[in-house]
């Protein structure tokens, strides 16, 4: 059940990224975008949180913590220092 539930949770970028590139080129009227960017929003969600169901609570508090906005700015002076030396 874990590897469904990252199955999942990497399926549930797929939304995103429809969005981001397809969504704006499609040959339909702003009104019917209006309604599809909210939905696919709302399938990535669930997506997400079924995945996240099934793989369980270490791995949720795993993924939070690399999205962590401290964790993030220690490893971005980690790089900045480790460039300088080079």
């Amino acid at each position: 059940m874990q590897k469904f539930g990252l199955v999942l949770i990497i399926i549930s970028f797929l939304p995103w990224l429809i969005i981001a590139v397809i969504v704006p080129f499609i040959p339909i009227s702003l009104a019917q975008k209006a309604i599809l960017v909210p939905a696919l929003l709302v399938l990535a969600e669930v997506l997400f949180w079924l995945g996240a169901l099934l793989v369980g609570k270490e791995v949720v508090q795993k993924y939070r913590r690399y999205l962590n906005f401290r964790y993030l700015n220690i490893l971005v002076k980690r790089w900045k220092r480790k460039n300088r030396k080079r």
